[in-house]
């Protein structure tokens, strides 16, 4: 290592220190934590579609009361586990020491939800009432998450409760499948994204779960951030939009700056930058000097985009 020579050549660190360090750093263990949670998350989620290919390749041989016998046993199997394995409840972070207890909560949820959507659909065993099929398993999701400190189940719920509101909150289906056209959608969306954000505060002030503020927000954000651009770019709400933009932004940026969140910091900043330079091109008339002058905004709000985030540390006071 470079600087490690030049300590040495320095005179701060001797030779015997030197060599100490360079064979300590040398044989240290490398860690693949992050890279065999990534390969367990993956094999859950190839297992589980494996299952449903196998089921739908061999569903005249297999029958269909046979399938849900089977998805229901993998259910409860792995539900006894994480109820027998897991730790007691405690409105702090719960790390459990087994590497495979969240992948089998995990799964668990998944094949209830797959249980669900399998007997509605072949069934109807909820007629018409499709919201009733997609709040049993939401409910259950969010009773899960915090009784096994579960963020990825959390997150199942969350998106379950977007989906009983009618929305599609996927990271890719977000903007696609939802009509924002539609004032009733995004009416829909921003309840949706004041709920989730203002129990996520609750939480947060009375210590319940902080942790999972990061997840709350995360989605409360997107949906309130593009509900409000919506309203923006296609409702006659001009004025209460960017009011209520704004707001958002300032909420988000403090939020940011407390939590020491790039990500909230960088979406805040994007978001209100569309929502400004909507506004100056579509409330300014537009004419030779306007568009030359637009050229220059460009410009300039593109450098100082960059300018900003290049002292984002600073913003955050992330002192490394």
């Amino acid at each position: 290592m470079k600087e490690l020579t030049q300590l040495n050549i320095d005179g701060i660190l001797s030779d015997e220190q030197t060599a100490a360090i360079n064979e300590h750093e040398k044989n240290k263990p490398l860690s693949v934590h992050w890279e065999l949670r990534t390969l367990l998350y993956l094999g859950i989620l190839l297992f589980t579609s494996g299952i449903g290919i196998l089921f739908y390749l061999n569903i005249d041989t297999i029958g269909h009361q046979a399938i849900l016998a089977l998805i229901a046993v993998l259910c409860i199997g792995s539900f006894y586990y994480g109820y027998k394995n897991k730790l007691p409840y405690a409105h702090e972070e719960t790390k459990h020491p087994s590497p495979f207890f969240d992948y089998v909560v995990l799964l668990a949820c998944l094949l209830f939800g797959i249980f669900i959507a399998y007997i509605q659909a072949q069934y109807n065993v909820f007629g018409l009432h499709y919201g009733i099929a997609i709040f049993f398993p939401t409910i259950l999701f969010f009773i899960c998450g915090y009784a096994f400190d579960h963020k990825g189940v959390l997150s199942l719920g969350i998106t379950g409760l977007a989906a009983w509101a009618g929305l599609s909150i996927t990271p890719l289906n977000l903007l696609q499948n939802n009509n924002f056209s539609d004032t009733s959608i995004i009416f829909s969306c921003i309840s949706i994204g004041l709920l989730i954000a203002g129990f996520a505060m609750y939480s947060d002030k009375k210590n319940i779960k902080k942790h999972f503020g990061f997840s709350y927000n995360n989605f409360a954000a997107n949906i309130l951030f593009i509900a409000t651009l919506a309203a923006l770019f296609g409702q006659p709400y001009k004025l209460i939009s960017v009011l209520f933009l704004a707001a958002i932004s300032f909420y988000y940026i403090k939020y940011a700056i407390e939590q020491h969140s790039f990500l909230f910091l960088l979406l805040s900043v994007v978001y209100s930058y569309i929502g400004l330079t909507y506004c100056i091109f579509s409330f300014i008339p537009l004419n030779g000097e306007i568009l030359l002058l637009g050229f220059f905004y460009v410009a300039a709000s593109c450098a100082g985009i960059i300018l900003f985030f290049i002292n984002y540390k600073k913003i955050l006071h992330i002192k490394k």
